[in-house]
């Protein structure tokens, strides 16, 4: 593809600046309008890619829906080198991250939201569109407080998804409940792949809210399960009807979120236009959104009281629902600064920008059948045992000592009447040299003028990292690649027994190869060990392996301050020599 790199100008207009996601070569970037002076959303595709005309279709059928609670498309074009659609950009939070910062949302505020979501799937619906990805990223709450779904055809049809299908709409309305669950748990549900921690489920059956979460209301509950749980071999509901349970609760939309009184410039959204007083009115009055009495204007009053949410400390059936884990309740804070995609690392071998997909914290739940006294009880019981281990092992060391063939100067030999011969023991390896491996990557590495840092000798020194990812690498259904590595150089043939790492950032998954030459592209086979380790760790190498050539491929990173990234300062590979 022509347009592949920050900076590039788009039709001689929109220039590319912060690449966002990548999706089977079709990449979704922030970029600049030069003739309007504005933030725009860019998806871009290679002109040549099957998923071209889906996207242009996509594009303007989102075009015809023309609702407000849509980002509209500004602009569309197929070049013969690329396709490309121009969304509107806008400030906010996606669901998902204001989920991820402040924890479940109450009740009528979920609730709410959804019936947003619903309400304008009953428009497109009607037309025959659908959204076909819609999850908790894909909900934007913007800074009017208004629900904005993002990427509406559009995200399908770049991931090879036909969003004018039945199924589409079946999904949409299914994801839909989902968006509903998420707000009120913290766990996703629907049937679209999400960064958000999956909802737990009880032998394959999404578990109710209830279950998750002490105080949902019984009709939200009893929707939930309708859609998501119990009920899936029932008749589906339409848009309509969903939209028509939730409003029914909700009844007058709630105060929207809470959030920071100023926005950073990098946050990502993708963005409402400028409305006037009377025309914001108009709008509101238009789609249904909340009203000026409980909507925050452009002169950002106080924030609204927390609704009332009463909640019980413990659901009654907590006890008996498999996979129960009662929810900490969020404190009151101030509220962090969104957390969304920002500008790419100047080596372009990643992606900046905060995906979060943190899990809502969770408490312990307190042992109920705790009686007084018993803990002094285990206690007494526990030193008891002490006092037997110290005896049996006073015991045993005498017997030893008393074996006439056991000496310090002959150890082992004892009763077996005979010399052993001590196996080599596994000694750091010296001289190793590394080679950072990325075989995603174009070129194929990560940051090589850092990379002999890993085997320098000092764990305390400067490390070696990682491109900062926006999603999370590995095996998972949205992770941008399955890893990446560092070669290591054993300048001979050892039998590895293992590896020990000094680390910045906690946890990195690893798998270990051993080989008789360098990898250059995804490892393939079982790996030899795996684990995962924090600022210091070791993973042990059953079967001692031998070869020449040792590959660290890490699968999973830990979450920093805009994205992913992992950085290593120190690994030292111990092993015996082969000769």
């Amino acid at each position: 593809m022509e347009f592949t790199q920050s900076g590039d100008v788009l039709a001689g207009r929109y220039q590319l600046t912060d690449l966002l996601s990548e999706s089977r070569e079709g990449r979704f970037w922030r970029a600049q309008d030069a003739v309007l002076g504005r933030p725009v959303a860019v998806h871009v595709l290679d002109a040549r890619d099957e998923r071209a005309p889906r996207l242009m279709a996509a594009a303007r059928n989102s075009a015809a829906v023309g609702d407000p609670r849509m980002l509209r498309v500004l602009d569309a074009a197929q070049t013969d080198q690329v396709a490309y659609v121009v969304n509107e950009w806008g400030e906010g939070s996606s669901l998902e991250n204001a989920l991820a910062a402040g924890g479940p949302l109450p009740p009528q505020q979920a609730a709410w939201i959804a019936s947003e979501v619903a309400d304008l799937l009953v428009l497109a619906h009607d037309q025959g569109h659908a959204h076909g990805r819609l999850n908790p990223e894909a909900v934007l709450l913007d800074d009017l407080g208004a629900v904005r779904v993002i990427g509406f055809g559009v995200d399908a049809a770049l991931h090879g998804i036909d969003p004018d299908t039945r199924d589409s709409q079946r999904r949409d309305r299914v994801d839909a409940v989902g968006v509903l669950y998420a707000a009120l748990t913290g766990k996703w549900a629907g049937e679209t792949l999400s960064s958000m921690p999956p909802a737990p489920r009880d032998h394959g059956r999404v578990l109710r809210p209830r279950q998750v979460r002490a105080g949902v209301p019984r009709p939200l509950d009893d929707l939930c399960d309708r859609v998501l749980g119990s009920g899936a071999d029932m008749p589906p509901l339409t848009a309509a009807e969903l939209h028509s349970a939730l409003a029914g609760f909700s009844g007058e939309p709630t105060a929207p979120l809470n959030r920071p009184a100023a926005i950073d410039e990098e946050t990502q959204a993708m963005a409402p236009p400028t409305l006037e007083p009377a025309e914001a009115q108009a709008a509101s009055n238009a789609i249904g959104v909340a009203p000026d009495a409980v909507r925050p204007q452009r002169q950002r009053p106080s924030s609204p009281p927390p609704m009332q949410d009463p909640t019980p400390s413990k659901p009654l059936f907590a006890d008996e629902t498999p996979g129960y884990v009662p929810p900490q309740r969020p404190q009151q804070a101030p509220p962090a600064a969104a957390r969304r995609p920002v500008a790419p690392d100047a080596s372009y071998n990643g992606w900046q920008g905060s995906w979060t997909g943190a899990n809502v914290p969770i408490a312990e739940e307190p042992d109920y059948n705790d009686k007084p006294g018993a803990s002094w009880l285990r206690i007494a019981m526990g030193v008891a045992l002490v006092v037997l281990v110290l005896i049996a092992g006073s015991i045993a060391w005498n017997i030893i000592g008393d074996d006439p063939d056991t000496t310090a100067e002959n150890p082992g030999t004892g009763n077996n009447g005979g010399d052993t011969t001590a196996e080599a023991k596994p000694t750091p390896i010296k001289g190793i040299t590394a080679k950072d491996l990325d075989p995603h990557g174009d070129p194929p590495t990560e940051t090589p003028d850092l990379v002999d840092l890993v085997v320098d000798g000092d764990t305390n020194g400067l490390a070696w990292r990682t491109a900062r990812y926006n999603d999370q690498i590995g095996d998972g259904p949205r992770s941008l690649k399955p890893g990446v590595g560092l070669v290591l150089n054993l300048k001979g043939e050892y039998a590895i027994d293992s590896l020990k790492f000094n680390m910045i950032g906690e946890p990195t998954d690893i798998e270990i190869f051993v080989g008789d030459s360098p990898w250059t592209d995804d490892p393939s086979g079982a790996p030899a060990a795996k684990g995962s380790v924090g600022t210091e760790g070791e993973i042990k190498v059953e079967d001692a392996p031998e070869g020449s050539y040792v590959l660290v491929w890490m699968t999973g990173l830990p979450q920093v301050d805009g994205g992913y990234r992992t950085e290593v300062k120190e690994v030292q590979v111990l092993g015996t020599s082969v000769s």
